[in-house]
């Protein structure tokens, strides 16, 4: 029972493999490589067959090479069939990508086929601008571009309607390939255009010669092409001479070569087929150009919208940072108001001082000193605070208050980092009570407060006079006015200034300027 299963599965398995072997699915570049023998054995329509494939695969899948090498060589059988409009149509849409490829030896080839289009076509002008595109001919090999030099300078000629130079050039380069053992249909070609010169100057012997020398090479070599055109001439030739029954013989050659060889039926089907083909790839090229234009317009509407935000909040930083500096500025101005006017209290004071001195002889209101700090006291305690101080009248909150203000005018007391409320208490001969209350009620703040703001006064003019404090850093400059540590200078500058000593430093350079 084991072995009838392995048997059947094992028959099973090679008539897969048998028919996935003649399934043969070519690769686009094995397509291509098949269309380009069929069209060098002059089978032209199995090749557009192959080709019209190709040129659908490569399209699909991005090969860029497989399609222009596909388009090239479709172009070329359309050239062999006279239809020189429709070759060029297929020789251009191969420049298009050959140019991005940048392949030189392919676009020579290109543009040396697009020039006997043209030179075919009569279109001087086109002719001329594509020879002058050609430039440095790079075909391959040395005999091609030796020969194309040749080839080119006749189509040229010919399409300057200049046949005797044209001649020739196609002498030399039939003469060139036959030297150097040339594919034979090189020869022929060059033959025939050689006879189709003469010819189009009315000398139809010399035409009839040519043509009967391509016939006879190319029955030899079996170049179709050639053969067929010799025929057709031939038969025209004839006619024009009266010659009927020469001209019905090659004119019957001409059908039996076309219908064998190229089949018109055929290569019509062709035609029609490659055609859908090339619609196909037309609509995708255009849904990829859809996709690709919206993608783009999403993108633009996307950067147009984050240029509009970006700008939006340039303007507001702008306005922001505009305000501000008008309030820094303003504020610097008010606090050098404010120690112009602490300068001139302090002068005042003075003067009341000397004054009340010569009419009090002391001050008589001495009280047990007390080192408790007086700062943060609550309700009750204020209270009796307010009730003991009531026991001072005026002329003695005066005469403390004069004394707190030339204690504090003295810089290096103010500035020692030990200073505190009972150091100031003890100076001006009173207690820690009384000199907070009187601080509390006639400058609205606590001693802290009143402390910092005197330090910061004086360490803003250190920061400003750069004659006197130049060489000083902030630092520096912060542990002379009593601050340890300069992340509390910091914090203290910033919380009576609205900014740190680095910006108060450039505003005030600023402003100076």
């Amino acid at each position: 029972m084991k072995k009838s299963i392995i048997f059947v599965i094992f028959v099973m398995l090679l008539r897969v493999m048998t028919a996935a072997s003649k399934a043969q699915v070519f690769s686009v570049d094995s397509l291509v490589l098949l269309g380009e023998y069929y069209y060098h054995s002059e089978r032209y329509i199995d090749a557009m067959d192959v080709l019209a494939e190709a040129m659908d695969k490569a399209d699909r899948t991005g090969n860029d090479k497989a399609y222009v090498e596909s388009l090239f060589i479709i172009g070329n059988i359309y050239t062999i069939f006279d239809d020189y409009d429709q070759a060029l149509h297929y020789y251009t849409g191969c420049l298009d990508k050959v140019d991005v490829m940048k392949t030189d030896s392919l676009s020579n080839k290109i543009r040396s086929n697009m020039l006997i289009c043209y030179s075919m076509l009569g279109k001087r002008k086109e002719a001329e601008l594509c020879y002058r595109a050609i430039g440095t001919l790079n075909m391959g090999s040395e005999e091609l571009n030796r020969f194309y030099t040749y080839l080119n300078q006749a189509l040229l000629m010919t399409a300057r309607n200049y046949p005797k130079g044209a001649i020739f050039f196609h002498r030399h380069a039939m003469d060139y390939a036959m030297a150097h053992g040339m594919n034979g249909l090189y020869v022929a070609a060059e033959m025939g255009q050689i006879g189709k010169m003469y010819e189009k100057m009315g000398d139809l012997d010399a035409a009839e010669e040519w043509y009967l020398k391509c016939k006879e090479y190319a029955e030899k070599g079996h170049y179709v092409g050639p053969l067929t055109t010799a025929c057709e001439r031939l038969a025209m030739i004839y006619s024009k001479q009266g010659k009927d029954e020469l001209s019905a013989r090659y004119n019957k050659l001409y059908v039996e070569y076309t219908d064998s060889f190229f089949r018109p039926k055929d290569f019509n089907n062709k035609k029609s087929l490659i055609s859908r083909f090339e619609a196909m790839s037309n609509d995708r090229q255009m849904t990829k150009l859809r996709d690709k234009n919206t993608f783009l317009v999403l993108v633009i509407v996307v950067i147009a919208a984050l240029m509009l935000a970006l700008v939006a909040l340039l303007i507001y930083i702008y306005k922001v940072n505009r305000r501000l500096l008008v309030t820094q500025r303003l504020l610097i101005k008010k606090h050098q108001e404010h120690s112009q006017q602490l300068e001139v209290q302090s002068e005042i004071f003075t003067n009341m001082e000397n004054a009340a001195e010569q009419r009090v002889g002391g001050l008589s209101y001495a009280v047990a000193d007390s080192d408790a700090a007086s700062d943060g006291l609550d309700s009750t305690e204020k209270g009796k605070l307010s009730s003991e101080v009531d026991l001072l009248d005026k002329s003695q909150v005066d005469m403390l208050l004069m004394s707190i203000a030339q204690v504090m005018e003295r810089t290096e007391t103010v500035c020692a980092p030990d200073f505190s409320l009972t150091m100031l208490a003890q100076l001006v001969g009173s207690n820690t009570k009384y000199v907070s209350w009187v601080i509390n009620t006639k400058y609205g703040k606590n001693f802290k407060t009143f402390l910092n703001e005197y330090r910061m006064r004086t360490a803003s003019q250190m920061l400003v006079d750069t004659e006197k404090y130049g060489n000083l850093t902030i630092a520096t400059i912060a542990e002379r006015v009593g601050y340890k540590s300069p992340a509390s200078f910091h914090l203290a500058f910033k919380k009576v200034y609205g900014m740190t000593p680095a910006v108060y430093i450039k505003l005030a350079r600023q402003k100076e300027d």
